[in-house]
């Protein structure tokens, strides 16, 4: 859990609940500080705005997540494996 939202738990418990003005006024500002995160966020991007004329067609494709850094490191430890003369080869 991020301090913010362990902040905001414990304004709930000892703020609200056991009577804490500290823990009140923590709370009030981790929620305004979360309040304001979420509307300064940026809206999301339009990448198509046409309207289709009759018999067009829309395709909505989804492309693969780039490999990790960890994928990319065991697919070049297979490869070094798999070349001719590689010295993990067991004979």
């Amino acid at each position: 859990m991020n301090i913010l939202g362990l902040a905001r738990r414990h304004a709930i418990e000892r703020g609200l609940l056991g009577g804490s003005r500290t823990w009140l006024l923590i709370g009030g500002l981790a929620w305004a500080f979360r309040a304001m995160r979420w509307a300064l966020k940026p809206a999301p991007a339009t990448v198509f705005n046409e309207r289709l004329e009759v018999g067009e067609t829309l395709v909505i494709t989804h492309e693969p997540a780039r490999p990790t850094r960890r994928q990319r490191r065991k697919i070049r430890r297979g490869e070094k494996r798999s070349r001719p003369g590689s010295q993990t080869e067991s004979v």
